[in-house]
């Protein structure tokens, strides 16, 4: 399958290629799926001396890895409060200390393997739609308390002299957040892997696992490898590979489009460098680039149109918020599938002894995918038991494929509710 056209993919720089499969082969572990995830945890094995392998059955970073709009942070889907009232404090503030070291763990690689994967912006805005009136100092207060992680708070005045728009009330500034290329982290996290001594292969595709007891075997169009265990890593893509894990995800297609180079005109709308995201049902996210681009995501659909209408909603959407750019073009649109669970929580663990899984970051894998490599990594070849956390959230059925009309049905019933001036709890 060809490469996706999208702004990462034209200004993609990490363009190492990696043969497919031709013949047999062994290893102790082998990770199936080259986007973050599966690359992630084949660096995190490598660089304790481990024999591990990839197979990828397009090109490494195909997936939402490679498409997604490229925030780092330290924090879990739903947020805190939600976490502590699933798990209790103390758990939760385990699961937050994971996190973080995801988003440290990124930083570290980027510079230790000199991937090209910047300009990396440092800092983002969580700014709260003027309708929904959610408590920003209350949560500021409660992720100090609980976390020891410092916003700040921007009240309107001083949001209106960063962005020019009326649809925000205040927002937190989160000061840890990065922003960077993500096709090329992923890429760079690959070559990183490669040359640590990771067998990587690209165009190929697992046609059939047979596990149990003992040795592994995956089976691919050229070639069989037998493993002393299996890491399961793929997202929106599975495409049922294994039915336990394609059930318990239900692929979503999210939709993110770059502009012209807009000069001047960008400082018109927005006149900070951060990431910036707000807290509509689907959440628009965007970011000027070095090259005064806007890059925009942001919606949900469990169908992908076409580029010229995903173009033309994502248009649509920016010059709601920002009117002074309505006459700006749109260069690229692209789309791609993210896999959401039930709880929105990433599911991580074993299906049965040494077959492993890590799926459903749910939007906010750029770092937790790093933070998870290592957690897996760390079980497999120390027989460290921090995985054993994300047992709190199981591996729930979620309906797959099946799934993608109710989840499709309530989302449009949260954004009724938002339209209407009603509290959504999504």
């Amino acid at each position: 399958m060809a490469d996706v056209d999208s702004y990462y993919s034209r200004t993609r720089t990490e363009t190492r290629d990696y043969p497919p499969l031709d013949g047999d082969l062994d290893v102790e572990t082998l990770v199936i799926g080259g986007g973050l995830a599966g690359c992630a945890t084949a660096l995190d094995l490598a660089e304790r001396g481990h024999s591990v392998a990839l197979i990828e059955a397009e090109r490494i970073g195909w997936g939402a890895s490679g498409r997604n709009g490229g925030f780092a942070s330290e924090i879990f889907p739903n947020g805190g409060e939600a976490l502590v009232d699933r798990v209790g404090l103390s758990r939760a503030r385990e699961f937050q200390a994971i996190a973080s070291h995801g988003l440290a763990l990124v930083r570290k690689r980027i510079t230790d393997y000199g991937i090209d994967c910047g300009p990396v912006q440092t800092g983002a805005l969580k700014c709260n739609i003027a309708t929904k009136s959610e408590d920003l100092r209350k949560t500021q207060a409660y992720m100090a308390d609980k976390f020891g992680l410092t916003y700040d708070y921007w009240p309107a005045d001083k949001l209106r002299d960063a962005l020019s728009t009326t649809q925000y009330s205040d927002a937190l500034f989160v000061p840890s957040t990065l922003a960077l290329h993500p096709l090329n982290l992923t890429c760079g996290l690959a070559r990183a892997g490669a040359e640590r001594g990771v067998k990587l292969f690209e165009r190929t595709p697992a046609l059939d696992l047979k596990t149990g007891p003992g040795r592994k075997t995956v089976r691919t169009a050229r070639g069989t490898i037998r493993a002393d265990r299996i890491v399961i890593t793929c997202g929106g893509y599975i495409n049922g590979l294994q039915s336990a894990i394609s059930g318990a995800t239900v692929p979503i297609a999210t939709f993110v489009m770059a502009t012209e180079r807009l000069g001047e005109r960008l400082k018109d709308a927005i006149r900070v460098p951060y990431a910036i995201f707000d807290n509509t049902v689907a959440v628009n996210y965007y970011r000027p680039l070095a090259d005064t681009r806007l890059l925009w995501g942001g919606r949900v659909l469990a169908w992908q149109p076409d580029p010229k209408r995903i173009a033309a909603l994502l248009r649509r959407d920016m010059v709601k918020f920002y009117p002074a750019l309505a006459e700006a073009h749109v260069e690229v649109a692209w789309g791609g599938m993210m896999p959401f669970t039930r709880h929105k929580m990433p599911v991580i663990g074993q299906i049965e002894p040494d077959v492993w899984y890590a799926t459903g970051f749910g939007g906010l894998g750029v770092s937790l995918t790093s933070a998870v490599g290592n957690v897996i990594a760390k079980a497999i070849v120390e027989g460290d038991e921090t995985w054993t956390l994300f047992e709190a959230f199981g591996l729930p059925y979620a309906g797959g494929k099946l799934g993608k009309i109710p989840a499709q049905m309530i989302y449009w019933t949260h954004q009724m509710k938002a339209a209407a001036g009603f509290p959504s709890t999504h």
